[in-house]
């Protein structure tokens, strides 16, 4: 209780003491002075009861004020997390209060992660490394495509110009591939991974990080104990695991009972120290209801549970699942944790905060109305440590991580309701004394036509970029500076709509890697698109037609249109490059027809001051295939194109204009081939 409610109720408690009194001494003199009376045989009316209530009425008021003012906690001390008052959020505290949480909400909205997943996945501006002045042993390279500058992000593929690792999806080896000086390649033996299954990985100057997880089969079992023969289930553990890249020896080993959504590695840029922080998602469904982390170093298992007080809950917040988030710190392997009630969507981080969201919505008025929860947490990169900050509850969705951006102490994020269609663009800002993050400004008028939801976003300094879409692609440019009032400064229509934007330069040029579309809405193809967003029409596009010049019809498809990480985008080296996928079908004779899958890597060259803005692609293709298997990556190291399939590696010279080396892959169907049917 505060200061000020000790004194109010030390008031009224005084008030209640002394009207008590002064009733007890009523009710003990008028008993003497009965009896006095009788013993001198005096004859006195009864008193009446309807005395003794008035007579009360003080005591009972006063004892109802204070009975009311304790319980109402209107003076209670408010709960605190490092100075801030918790508006929202309580911590769970106990483990009888979360599973009275959990029984609550079990029978909550189905409906609320209909939106969850995303629309897209991860996408980013690239950090590159170019040739020192003056050091010729220093390679240049092409990194992953990432979003913010000093946040890395996982990929399937990482290298420092000298090796390539490469994490094949859901198999428990990492490639490793040296580069010569010349360029060709020397194949290291793959990394076993044992048990775990990769899913992406990190790289430091002298780390390996592999994130992926750990199956279990468990059989089902009768009631009597006896295994039912032939049936089990499988679960499975998020795995971290740090390898010395010298050595390549396991140095550190993290299991845990959640499921990993995301993550990032983040470095400070003072201290330049770096943390691993895991965004994951707990199942509420089991008996142990704390997050379990189980580590390993030197050789020694330490099993350990998140604290029932580092377990926040909203109020009605849909509850399906916990979202934990833990930070690593990279140099001492030292963690730390917090949770909330609540599910992640999606998430942007930035080298001082973590911002999840989660898409839900609710039935009202016969209405589902879609809902978006942001919460922030404040991260301390030398420590590894998380801090939850406050949360705020929007309308509408969020597709990916782009539709978020954290820029001199503001949040921008970018939202899209459903029935009806209706976009939104919102700044929030941290309140100093509470959990609130406050809307300091909005536009929620005029993004996007009629029916056109959000495709994609992105942000620039005081620059955002919008883009809608129904049959047309209006490119938004809002004008940021003032955060109390952003402003829609112009808009580019054209067929067709881009999934990813990257900024060029400083001079309005952006490129939009997306999808070309008929007058009906319906896309037709992959495009690229160069805009100078001061024009009122794009300056360029080039669309990949769904027909050979033979007239073959094939269905391109490329994993970058959903995941920018699939990009391989330099502006200084005038690059954009991505893998895409063709299923071609051939007809042979009038019942008869041949199909293939045909995997293609392109590079354009973009050029803003030459005539042909796009150059026409260069084209490194893979042997075709009677099975899908694709180009996952591209890697760009010295002038040198290396890509990557689970079968074999194609580099490309793009000095000569040829192919420099192809190198075909051992793999699990080469030791398995009944596994895979070819026609």
């Amino acid at each position: 209780m505060t200061l000020f409610g000790w004194i109010i109720v030390s008031i009224v408690s005084v008030v209640v003491v002394v009207f008590g009194v002064r009733f007890t001494s009523d009710i003990i003199w008028n008993r003497k002075l009965g009896k006095f009376q009788k013993s001198q045989s005096v004859v006195v009316p009864k008193i009446p009861r309807l005395y003794w209530v008035k007579r009360s009425y003080g005591l009972i008021l006063s004892s109802l004020v204070l009975v009311t003012t304790v319980a109402s906690g209107a003076f209670a001390i408010p709960n605190m997390l490092d100075g801030r008052v918790l508006l929202n959020a309580t911590p769970v505290g106990s483990k009888d209060r979360l599973e009275q949480l959990i029984a609550d909400t079990s029978s909550g909205n189905w409906w609320s992660d209909f939106f969850n997943g995303g629309m897209m996945e991860d996408e980013v501006l690239a950090p590159e490394v170019d040739t020192a002045a003056g050091d010729a042993t220093t390679r240049d390279y092409i990194g992953t495509n990432v979003q913010v500058e000093g946040v890395d992000e996982a990929d399937i593929v990482k290298t420092d110009g000298y090796t390539i690792y490469y994490a094949t999806r859901y198999y428990n080896e990492v490639r490793i591939l040296d580069i010569n000086d010349d360029g060709t390649v020397d194949p290291q033996a793959n990394l076993d991974l044992g048990d775990m299954y990769t899913d992406a990985l990190y790289l430091t100057d002298t780390q390996l990080i592999v994130i992926g997880y750990v199956y279990t089969s468990i059989p089902y079992t009768y009631q009597d104990g006896v295994d039912y023969y032939g049936w089990a289930y499988t679960s499975y553990s998020g795995a971290v695991y740090v390898y010395n890249r010298e050595t390549m020896e396991l140095e550190y080993k993290l299991e845990t009972d959640s499921n990993f959504y995301q993550h990032r590695l983040v470095t400070d840029p003072i201290s330049g120290k770096s943390a691993l922080y895991l965004v994951s998602s707990k199942s509420l469904y089991t008996d142990e209801l704390r997050p379990e982390y189980s580590e390993t170093q030197d050789g020694n298992t330490v099993t350990s549970y998140l604290g029932y007080d580092s377990i926040f809950y909203f109020d009605d917040v849909p509850v399906y699942s916990m979202t934990v988030v833990t930070g690593i710190s990279l140099d001492t392997y030292e963690m730390t944790s917090q949770a909330f009630l609540g599910n992640v969507s999606e998430i942007y981080a930035s080298t001082d905060a973590i911002y999840t969201v989660d898409n839900y919505s609710s039935y009202t008025l016969n209405t589902w109305e879609s809902h978006v929860q942001i919460v922030k947490y404040a991260l301390d990169v030398d420590h590894a440590s998380i801090t939850y900050v406050g949360q705020k509850e929007l309308t509408g969705y969020v597709g990916d991580q782009y539709w978020m951006d954290e820029y001199d102490g503001y949040f921008r994020i970018v939202t899209s309701s459903w029935n009806p269609i209706h976009n939104d663009l919102y700044i929030l800002e941290e309140d100093d004394e509470t959990d609130e993050l406050n809307l300091v400004g909005s536009i929620t008028d005029g993004l996007g036509n009629l029916n056109e939801s959000v495709k994609s976003v992105r942000f620039d300094g005081d620059t955002g970029y919008v883009v809608t879409f129904e049959q047309h692609d209006p490119l938004y440019t809002i004008d940021l500076s003032d955060p109390n009032h952003p402003v829609i400064t112009s808009a580019i229509e054209e067929p067709g709509y881009s999934t990813y934007l990257h900024i060029w330069d400083d001079d309005n040029h952006v490129i939009g890697f997306g999808f070309s579309a008929d007058d009906n809405g319906f896309a037709t193809g992959l495009k690229i698109s160069a805009y100078d967003t001061t024009q009122e029409l794009p300056l360029e596009d080039y669309q990949l037609n769904n027909q050979d010049e033979e007239g073959v019809y094939s269905y391109s498809y490329s994993e970058a249109s959903y995941n920018p990480k699939a990009l391989m985008v330099s502006p200084d080296k005038g690059i954009i490059a991505f893998p895409i996928m063709s299923w071609r079908s051939t007809q042979v004779s009038t019942y008869e027809w041949e199909y293939d899958y045909v995997s293609q890597y392109l590079v354009f060259y973009i050029d803003f001051s030459a005539d042909q803005i796009i150059s026409d692609p260069i084209v490194i293709s893979h042997n075709p295939s009677a099975y899908y298997v694709g180009i996952d990556r591209g890697v760009y190291i010295n002038n040198i194109i290396y890509t990557l399939s689970y079968n074999e590696l194609v580099s490309f010279d793009l000095d000569s204009k040829s192919i420099l080396e192809t190198i075909v892959f051992q793999t699990y169907f080469d030791e398995n081939p009944g596994l895979i049917y070819v026609d």
